[in-house]
């Protein structure tokens, strides 16, 4: 007999219930039985990841009582007790962070049974709860919440091939990360695996697995210059962001004035430090064009709208790469994609999504004050231990500019200023081009010095220290080497540097080529001072005469010490005359 995911998951509940129950009824057998409280959260995962969730409630020992369990908001759920009744029920919403939680609700009951037992069992069924991309997948618990005085247990049964390590399994309890105590991983029916631990009143379980012998099936799905790939599965979900990348591509190339011709897109499975750590999607920066958009497949199960941001950020990514600006000034690619993903998105009908996001980044701005420039170090391969202050910095920068000069209207502008630029991948000539699109270049490289940033100089500018120093350089006496020659070495990397579009490099070079040549005479005092009594100490050293040591003679006769100036031995009368004669 087959037997339907839910129906099975039932069965489950109704063989678990059984095998404790009478393990209650013994423990309370005593002449004053203890009230007792149990909750199991069972999960059956299919070979796709459709995963059927049962809650069980089991009390005894008392003929009332009451307690509540948290329960999805965003699917529909079912109830059924035995052994009591319930005499109240409220399905409350939860309030976290002064906002409503639009993924579960509190559901609180009250009951009777004059058996002294209740069983409360709470059914749903998820599709593709569970995300596996062959050969591996990972299970992440929906939001195990319930009374305090339940004792919690956590059943999991993976599909069929299921290969699990112990060490790999985590209890999530708010920030802590830890191993779930009583962990029992054991083989099942049907080549199965179950893995059960004990949980807390407020944690999730995590089990990344992999199927053995299972390989990755992919289907290419395309609309306009999109393709994405993935498991025949997940196509429902790859055709819905084919469909909002074309929506939201004619605004790219209206602003970003560039015509892509192909564009890829793939969800990826995050490994356990990604899905914590919070990687919604990435770009591999490397090579001579972006690679493909990679989404976490995981936050397909969070609410409406903020994956959509994800991978509009990630498409932003493309479109800066491909008007002009490489991932070498990072503050300008993730500041940027910051803002376009949510300013699209809102164009686009996400707005509930974007005011969270927005939200949480103003949450994080107003830790960090007003001071911005930190963002100009971020690089490829580093990841500050902050790195959410980085985006949130970034991204004020560009939201700050676009909602002074004119938003979209305004990057526009700046992409077509940009584009006339020799090298793009130079904060001098990105602030610039800024301050032209905006109309007042000195009023934008001012909002720049006031938040923090370094450097920062107009292209013309750059021209007037780099002539200032020619000047200052070419005045100088050839006296003064090596000090001259060094300037002139500088000097000569700064106007290379700017021939090459290279803006904020020329005037790191021009300004040290300055400085040492301001300071040449000083530097040349200092060094040839130095030198004239290193070299003074070391002459001294050699004319100064070297101490004659004193003769010490002896009586060759009887041997005792003579005086220096005796002719004959004071000791014996040995005559000395004879012996220097013979010597």
């Amino acid at each position: 007999m087959k037997f339907t995911s839910a129906a099975r998951s039932m069965l489950y509940a109704v063989i678990l219930t059984l095998l404790i129950v009478p393990v209650i009824f013994i423990g309370g057998a005593s002449a004053s039985p203890k009230p007792t409280g149990h909750i199991i959260y069972f999960y059956d995962v299919d070979r796709d990841g459709n995963t059927a969730i049962t809650i069980t409630v089991l009390y005894s020992g008392l003929t009332r009582g009451s307690s509540w369990v948290v329960v999805p908001a965003y699917t529909n759920w079912t109830y059924e007790t035995s052994g009591g009744n319930l005499s109240h029920v409220e399905v409350k919403k939860i309030l976290r962070n002064n906002s409503e939680d639009p993924f579960w609700k509190n559901f609180t009951f009250t009951f009777t049974s004059k058996l002294e037992f209740l069983n409360l069992t709470i059914s749903y069924v998820v599709p593709l709860y569970t995300f596996i991309l062959e050969p591996n997948g990972i299970f992440y618990s929906s939001q195990i919440e319930y009374k305090s005085d339940l004792e919690g247990i956590a059943e999991v049964l993976l599909p069929e091939g299921s290969v699990v390590s112990s060490k790999s399994v985590k209890i999530i309890t708010g920030p802590k990360v830890e191993s779930p105590s009583d962990l029992t991983i054991m083989p099942f029916p049907g080549k199965r695996v179950m893995v059960r631990c004990s949980t807390e009143p407020n944690c999730r379980i995590m089990i990344p697995f992999i199927l053995k012998n299972a390989l990755m099936v992919e289907e290419n799905y395309t609309l306009g210059i999109f393709t994405f790939h993935t498991a025949p599965r997940y196509a429902d979900y790859a055709k819905r962001f084919l469909e909002l990348y074309n929506r939201s591509l004619p605004i790219y190339e209206d602003v970003f004035g560039v015509h892509v011709e192909s564009i890829n897109v793939t969800f990826f499975l995050p490994s356990p430090e990604e899905l914590l750590g919070g990687l919604g999607g990435y770009v591999p920066f490397f090579g001579k064009k972006p690679g493909d958009i990679h989404l976490n497949i995981f936050y397909l199960r969070t609410m409406s709208g903020f994956l959509e941001i994800i991978a509009l950020h990630e498409l932003t990514h493309q479109m800066v790469w491909y008007a002009g600006i490489g991932p070498s000034r990072l503050w300008v690619h993730e500041g940027m994609a910051e803002y376009f993903s949510l300013e699209i998105a809102d164009i686009l009908g996400y707005r509930d999504a974007v005011e969270a996001h927005r939200r949480d980044l103003e949450m994080v701005l107003s830790s960090i004050g007003e001071k911005y420039g930190f963002v100009q170090t971020w690089s490829i391969g580093s990841t500050p231990s902050n790195v959410i202050a980085y985006y949130a910095a970034s991204y004020k920068v560009f939201k700050t500019l676009g909602d002074k000069y004119g938003g979209l209207e305004y990057y526009k502008k700046f992409f077509r200023v940009i584009k006339d630029m020799p090298c793009k991948d130079d904060d001098t000539s990105i602030m610039t081009a800024l301050g032209m699109a905006a109309g007042n270049v000195s009023e934008v490289l001012d909002m720049f010095r006031r938040w923090g940033f370094s450097g920062v100089k107009s292209i013309e500018e750059v021209v007037i220290i780099l002539e200032k120093a020619r000047k200052v350089v070419e005045g100088l006496s050839v006296l003064l080497q090596p000090f001259k020659f060094l300037s002139e070495l500088l000097l000569s990397i700064a106007l290379e540097a700017y021939h090459m579009g290279q803006y904020s490099r020329a005037l790191l070079y021009a300004s040290s080529s300055m400085t040492i040549a301001e300071n040449a005479l000083l530097l040349s005092i200092v060094t040839y001072g130095t030198l004239t009594v290193l070299i003074f100490k070391v002459v001294s050293k050699r004319l100064k005469p070297k101490p004659v040591r004193p003769v010490i003679m002896f009586c060759p006769n009887c041997g005792s010490r003579l005086p220096s100036d005796a002719l004959f031995c004071p000791y014996c009368g040995y005559s000395l005359k004879l012996l220097k004669t013979r010597s």
